[in-house]
């Protein structure tokens, strides 16, 4: 049996070698739970024995997986970059090739002026999300009753009119 290691380097992610490997593999961002047991599966490595004692060649193997998927089985509706814009291609990103892609999605959006990048401009809810009372930043005001409200405004008239004296 392998040595055990504390940190295992895969894909440029330091996972935690205590973990099983197909938790610990869900924790490289791009790499769902699902996508990381089948990576697993496709590696030939058992998805339930702990990271820290994978072998260096797992480890790659892990990692070819990990690059190109589809060629490993992998099937396409997995992958989470189907039909990419700029190549038409079915891709399957990770780490921060996947936080530049989305990111150049949202600018992409916002250069030409769709509803999605409008709203992404102004801090709003992009996907159809309620907007009346959920989804506040900073103060938040509650609904009044219309007789309360006038209570109110009328008490701080008469403050002003004090502090005119």
């Amino acid at each position: 049996m392998a040595e055990f290691r504390h940190i295992v380097r895969v894909a440029g992610t330091d996972l935690k070698g205590e973990k099983r490997v197909d938790v610990a593999l869900a924790d490289i961002k791009g790499v769902g739970f699902a996508m990381a047991r089948a990576v697993a599966y496709a590696a030939n490595v058992d998805p339930f024995k702990k990271i820290g004692y994978l072998s260096e060649e797992e480890v790659a193997k892990i990692e070819e997986v990990l690059k190109d998927p589809l060629k490993f089985g992998i099937p396409v509706w997995m992958l989470n970059r189907r039909k990419d814009y700029e190549t038409s291609l079915n891709l399957h990103l990770i780490g921060s090739d996947l936080v530049l892609t989305q990111k150049a999605d949202i600018d992409r959006e916002k250069k030409i002026r769709s509803r999605r990048g409008i709203r992404h401009e102004l801090g709003l809810p992009v996907r159809g999300q309620r907007t009346r009372t959920t989804g506040r930043k900073g103060m938040t005001v509650g609904v009044m009753r219309k007789e309360t409200r006038i209570k109110m405004e009328a008490a701080g008239k008469k403050e002003e009119k004090k502090e005119k004296k």
